[in-house]
Order: C-alpha cells, then structure tokens, then sequence
C-alpha cells in the first residue's frame, strides 16, 4: 500500500539529502571564514575569531529560519507573495534615506543592531512572486502586454533600485534569474528572447559610462588595466598553490593581505589553497547535487506553484555559486555575489538557509508522489515542446 504523502507542514519525508548537503557547505564555511579572516580580524579588532563568531550567530539564525519555514506549508506564500515584494521593494528604497554606504555603494541597511543587504530579500521574495502569478490559474501568459510585460515591469523595476545603490551584479543577476522563471512559466519564448535581447541593448549605452564594469571586462578580455585585475590574479595564485590536496587547513598565504575579501567574495580561493582540487571539487558537487534535488523536488511537487518556485530557489543558489566561482577563476567579471551557504555575511546565508527551508517543505509534501517529465499531462506522455511547462497540472489544483 503507497503509503500518503507528507501533508502541510509535516517533518515526514523530508529530503536529507538536501538537508546534509546544505549543512556540509554551512560547516565548510565555518570552518574557512575562520581561517580566512583571522589576519584581518587580529587587525581590526584585536581578536582572530571575531568574524567567525558572527559567522556562527548567523549560522544559527539562517538554520532557525530553516527549520521555522520548513515546517510552513509552501501553499501559503502565494497569498503572502504581493506583499512580500512590496516589502522587499521598500526595504531597497529605504537605503537612499537610511543606507550605510561601503566603498561607494548604499547596500546595508541598520536595523537595531544588525546590519542587513536588502537585496537578499528581494530576490527570494520574487521568485516567490514570479511563481506564484506563473501559476495563477487567471495568469494570461500566452498575452504579451496583460501577461508578460507587467511581470517584466516589476522585475526590471526591482533591477533598476538596485543598481541605483550602486549594486549592478546584483541588478543583471535578477533580471537574468526573472528571464529563466518567465521561460520556465511557460510565457512565449520569443517575448523572452526579445524583450531579454531588447532590454540588454539599452542596457550597454548606461553601463559605458560606468567606469569599474569596463575596467573589469578589460580585465576578463586581457586589455584591462592592471590594477583592475589584482584580485583576480591573487585568486589564481591561490588557487595554483594549492593544487591536488592543499597546503592544509589554515595555512594559506593569500590571506595574508595578498587577496582582498578573502573571508567574502574569494573564499573558494582560500578552499582551493588550503584544500586543494578536492576541496574546490566537492564545493562544486555539493551545489550540483543541491540544485539536483531542487530539480526532484519540482517534478513530484503537489502544484505548478511548488514546481516554478523549487526550480527558482534551487536556480537561485546554484548560479550564485557559478558567478562566484566563475569570478575567483577569471572566466567572469568581477562581481559581488557572496559563495551561498560558505562566505561571510549574515544576509545571504539566512536568505539561502531560508530557501533551503522551503524547497525541504517542497519536497516533503511531493515525497510519494509520481515522477512528471516537464510537458507531460497528468502521467500521459510529454507533448512535443520542452517548455510546455504549465500543461503538466491541466485539470489539477493549483
């Protein structure tokens, strides 16, 4: 007898595979944000473990959040999803009045006394915006301007606040990850291509007057200048160095001034140096397998909502992790997208452990339910067109 599937809220069926992947890359980090920033906080504040100290209070503040929404049902964010954009949307407005500005850029804000990057936020509240009118059963997808250029008016919208701060990694990466959850939807694919290639056109004449992005494709091209690609080059150096097995834990030499924000943006570099290929090799499974069990999740998913929103977050993490370490090997721009789950900082690692709560939900209430190829029709075979997504749950719940 098959047995039920788990219901709302439900421990039942957890996926822990997902859950112990997510807490060897929590503990990994730990491990190397320690290392990597105890030069730096002997400096600055006289002590070696002060960042890890933090590091380990945001460790417990993101898995309280995951363990908190994993038992919420997912259904109940699509409700919730206008409003949760609406408060992301102020939170990012609220930096140009009460924003701490960090080298020139307005993106933490203070709230009691902890500092957070609004734009965390954000971009979990629109992938759960995104796939809840994807899935809305009134949702004319197939219409372009009742349909899909209302959804792009509020991605590019949230696009444009966040490179105002100035934030333009950030800014691209959410139009790129809107692009994929409109593909994914099931909006026509030519308003995807078109509007994406349209938008990208007008984008190039703004960002040629902004010095550092050219200055860092110089660099990725090779005809940069030099001071430009001082971070890159110590990224490789450390990455060289520690070939096979590493020098060993702790005893990277980059991290001696040699590599900026080796404890934030270039951490995979200290795990290379200290950890070697193995190192690096199973940080890069471990988002492989993460986003291979978000990908599971989304096919035994109880609703369309369940499956945009599990392949959104999983997305999400997965090409974080890509662009960062695509930055520290020089094969991408310089950009400021944090290592999820490893690098320091408090607001991307309780967003992504928040995430992780809730493709754990996902997937607990889809547990026994039966495997759907995308483009099928309730258990027949897929019909022709790979992004026929939205046909599997016709006649179902939403």
């Amino acid at each position: 007898m098959r047995e039920k599937p788990a219901k709302d809220g439900s421990l039942k069926g957890i996926d822990l595979k997902l859950l112990y992947s997510t807490i060897v890359l929590v503990a990994l980090g730990l491990i190397m944000v320690t290392s990597a920033s105890q030069i730096i906080g002997h400096e600055r504040f006289s002590s070696a473990f002060v960042f890890m100290q933090q590091h380990a209070i945001r460790i417990v503040l993101g898995l309280c959040a995951l363990l908190f929404l994993m038992r919420i049902d997912f259904k109940r964010y699509k409700k919730l999803a206008p409003w949760l954009l609406i408060v992301s949307f102020a939170l990012l407005i609220a930096l140009f009045v009460w924003g701490i500005q960090v080298r020139g850029a307005k993106r933490w804000l203070r709230i009691y006394k902890f500092n957070m990057q609004p734009v965390e936020f954000a971009k979990l509240a629109l992938v759960i915006f995104l796939s809840a009118r994807l899935s809305d059963g009134g949702f004319k997808r197939d219409e372009f301007k009742r349909g899909f250029l209302p959804l792009l008016a509020v991605c590019a919208t949230m696009s444009a606040v966040v490179a105002l701060q100035p934030n333009f990694s950030n800014a691209i990466f959410i139009m790129m990850i809107s692009f994929i959850l409109l593909f994914i939807g099931g909006c026509r694919v030519h308003h995807v291509l078109l509007s994406g290639f349209g938008l990208s056109l007008a984008a190039v004449p703004l960002l040629m007057h902004v010095d550092h992005i050219w200055k860092r494709v110089g660099v990725l091209l090779g005809s940069g200048v030099p001071e430009a690609g001082y971070h890159v080059e110590q990224s490789l150096i450390a990455l060289g160095s520690g070939f096979i097995t590493g020098r060993g834990p702790g005893a990277s030499y980059q991290k001696y001034h040699f590599l900026p924000d080796a404890h934030t943006d270039f951490i995979f570099s200290i795990i290379g140096e200290e950890l070697g290929l193995i190192g690096t090799m199973l940080v890069l499974s471990l988002f492989v397998f993460i986003l291979v069990r978000s990908i599971r999740a989304a096919e035994r998913s109880p609703n369309e909502f369940g499956y945009i929103l599990s392949l959104g977050l999983g997305l999400c993490l997965f090409m974080s992790a890509m662009i960062n370490i695509g930055m520290t090997l020089g094969i991408v721009p310089v950009a400021g997208l944090p290592l999820p789950f490893v690098s320091f900082g408090g607001s991307s690692l309780i967003t992504s452990l928040a995430a992780v709560g809730i493709l754990l939900n996902i997937s607990a209430q889809g547990r026994n339910r039966p495997r759907r190829a995308v483009g099928s029709r309730n258990g027949r075979a897929p019909r022709k067109g790979v992004y026929a997504v939205r046909s599997r749950y016709a006649g179902r719940g939403r």
